[in-house]
């Protein structure tokens, strides 16, 4: 049975709560993945893929379908989910920085805030993702995940630092603006969960049938 506070929280959270916002998501996926060997995106879980279940978390959270930045895998994504916004980085290859920018340059001349989450954080769930957006709601200020000391993605990014993102480039990602205008921070362990290498998914895969959190994930936002 679902808790009293979760059905709260999933209401003061309901769909045209947050279109009224203006608050997109974008799913950042455009990396070539060569430790990894493959498409780490479109590896399997219990019949869904990696950016399948990304996807869903976000839906499930009360968001609208994310905005997914591809790159080096784009023919493969497009192939296995011609129903998600796709939307190819031309110049992916210059880094994480550089997908953040060109994301920013394709949400809609309204969006008042962005959530960016990374395709591969595997671990977070929609209700982390709700209580990321309820931070955001009542406070309107950059509100991200806390996690190994340091703030990190998921992150919601008000517009007015839009121009800042749209300036990124490079491998950097936006490390030094979340150190800088951070407002709210939310503890989020799952959020250093990120799947590098055919062992990150092996120990992932371990730990779905064990009490153990798995958490030496090697997170990418630097």
């Amino acid at each position: 049975m679902k808790r009293a506070s979760d059905k709260l929280l999933a209401e003061k959270l309901r769909p045209e709560k947050l279109r009224s916002e203006k608050l997109a998501t974008v799913i950042l996926a455009a990396g070539a993945a060569s430790r990894f060997g493959t498409c780490k995106h479109l590896i399997q879980q219990d019949g869904k893929t990696v950016l399948q279940q990304r996807v869903e978390s976000v839906r499930s959270a009360g968001l609208q379908a994310p905005l997914i930045v591809t790159g080096a895998w784009h023919q493969e994504i497009q192939l296995a989910h011609p129903d998600f916004d796709l939307h190819l980085n031309p110049n992916w290859q210059q880094g994480l920085g550089n997908s953040i920018a060109f994301a920013i340059g394709q949400l809609p001349e309204d969006t008042e805030a962005v959530l960016l989450l990374l395709g591969d954080q595997v671990a977070v769930r929609a209700e982390e993702i709700q209580a990321l957006c309820q931070q955001w709601s009542e406070h309107q200020v950059l509100t991200c995940a806390h996690y190994r000391g340091a703030p990190g993605v998921p992150a919601i990014f008000p517009r007015a630092l839009f121009p800042q993102l749209l300036r990124l480039n490079g491998d950097k990602g936006a490390k030094a603006l979340l150190n800088k205008h951070a407002g709210k921070m939310i503890p989020m362990a799952s959020a250093a969960i990120d799947i590098d290498t055919p062992q990150d998914w092996q120990n992932w895969q371990r730990a779905q049938h064990t009490n153990n959190d798995y958490t030496n994930g090697e997170a990418v936002w630097n």
